[in-house]
């Protein structure tokens, strides 16, 4: 079996070693590149494409191609032979789930042990998707958390990314320009999600999210 030629995008620079140091130990696996924001990223792939592109979900600060959801539908759309994991800290069924959607071939939680990546890479090696252990399934929780994290759940992956976005501390303005919606449409997809969360005004919004470590 040839193989695996992956590149690594993460700005975290401590992230992108282990994940590197982790990978560079299994013969099967070749870290081609390891990069730290999306237009990093996306200028290696116009030049070398790999097998497999593994990336954060997170990824703040790159106003020519974003982050999220806007980074995983361009490079599913633009590089469509690349297989794209995503790592991420949200563990919402419903984000995890338009992710697949949008195309990715697996989803590893960085709440599970890093060599969770190994196991997505090998699955991905073998043909197959590869989906985070549990997603289908609620492990046991304790009753607060299982009610922040039902009321966490049903955002849709739309009002999600208003909230990530406006959580880091931008305008509706920019959020629009961001998410390439109108402000309308954000305003109300914020209120909608504020609904659902059961918070009444921006600061118990931010509070909510710091406290539920929604976008960590």
């Amino acid at each position: 079996m040839d193989r695996l030629r992956i590149v690594l995008a993460d700005d975290h620079p401590l992230v992108l070693m282990g994940m590197r140091d982790l990978l560079e130990k299994d013969l099967s696996f070749d870290v081609v590149g390891a990069l730290s924001s999306p237009t990093d990223l996306v200028r290696h792939l116009a030049q070398d494409p790999p097998h497999v592109v593994v990336t954060d979900y997170s990824m703040p600060g790159d106003d020519t191609y974003g982050d999220g959801m806007r980074l995983v539908k361009y490079l599913v759309r633009h590089y469509p032979k690349v297989q794209v994991l995503v790592l991420t800290m949200v563990s919402n069924p419903m984000i995890i789930s338009a992710l697949y959607d949008a195309g990715v071939a697996a989803v590893v939680l960085k709440r599970d042990n890093l060599a969770e990546i190994v196991t997505a890479l090998r699955t991905l090696q073998s043909g197959r998707r590869y989906y985070p252990p549990g997603f289908l399934r609620d492990g046991a929780v304790d009753a607060r958390s299982k009610f922040i994290g039902e009321r966490i759940n049903s955002l849709s992956p739309k009002e999600f990314e208003v909230l990530r976005h406006f959580i880091r501390g931008e305008s509706m303005m920019q959020v629009a320009e961001t998410l390439k919606r109108s402000v309308k449409t954000v305003s109300g997809q914020k209120i909608s999600a504020m609904r659902k969360l059961d918070v009444q005004t921006d600061q118990e919004l931010v509070a909510f999210c710091v406290e539920s470590e929604l976008f960590q």
